[in-house]
């Protein structure tokens, strides 16, 4: 009976150190790391579409640095890939406050606010840009989907042919500028816009609505006006920037 409890201390003892032993593995993944593998790692798990991975390892990174802007920044963007819209809205105007002159954190915030229907908020936040030497990546093509919403047709026609330019044959450029021309009343224009697209490897999401701007693009997009619009003001000056 002795040596029976024997074995089954022994046991215990094992099976408690190898439920230690998993708790600190889960609970330390990461602990350890400097802030800029941290960076990396979460980074490189947005890539490659790990999204809760990702997570972890951005808020293990704000763990070592609270308040970072870029940090914040990079939080949200996750964020915003898993659906969380309003949470990312709210760590990216934390990330204003803390950096209010960042490029990069402006153009996030105002693609958050034009994702949640806040157009007027989203052309405010993105016209901070306009005055600065750079503009970040994909700036232009965000300031022609802001324009569109906003009826601006003319502005959007400029940014999305200067987006085009640096980006020849982007599927969602083409498509934008294709609901500008179809907007203009230009729908030969258009309808050569959404066919290039198709032809550039769209994503699944953007294909099936290209498919159907192909077909019946009023359904879409309502009834096209029977001549080009002629718009007020003048139009937006280039970047001085390369981006």
């Amino acid at each position: 009976m002795k040596g029976v409890r024997g074995a089954g201390l022994k046991e215990g003892i094992l099976l408690a150190l190898l439920l230690y032993l998993e708790t600190a593995c889960a609970g330390g993944m990461g602990e350890g790391r400097s802030l800029p593998v941290l960076e990396k790692e979460a980074h490189g798990a947005l890539v490659r579409g790990e999204l809760t991975k990702a997570l972890r390892l951005d808020r293990q990174a704000l763990a070592l640095s609270p308040g970072d802007a870029i940090l914040l920044n990079n939080l949200a963007v996750v964020e915003d890939r898993l659906g969380e819209e309003e949470k990312a809205l709210q760590i990216l105007e934390e990330a204003n406050r803390k950096s209010p002159r960042d490029p990069k954190i402006l153009l996030n915030l105002a693609r958050i606010e034009l994702k949640i229907g806040r157009e007027g908020e989203a052309f405010r936040t993105a016209g901070k840009i306009v005055a600065m030497d750079q503009w970040p990546e994909g700036f232009r093509t965000l300031m022609g989907k802001i324009d569109i919403d906003l009826s601006r047709y003319g502005e959007a026609h400029i940014y999305l042919h200067e987006a085009l330019e640096r980006h020849p044959g982007n599927p969602l450029i083409l498509t934008y500028l294709g609901i500008v021309h179809y907007r203009l009343g230009e729908l030969s224009d258009a309808k050569n816009n959404f066919r290039e697209a198709l032809t550039r490897h769209p994503p699944p999401r953007l294909r099936g609505t290209l498919e159907k701007l192909m077909k019946a693009p009023d359904r879409v997009l309502g009834p096209a006006p029977s001549r080009s619009l002629v718009e007020e003001g003048s139009p937006q000056k280039k970047a001085k920037g390369s981006p």
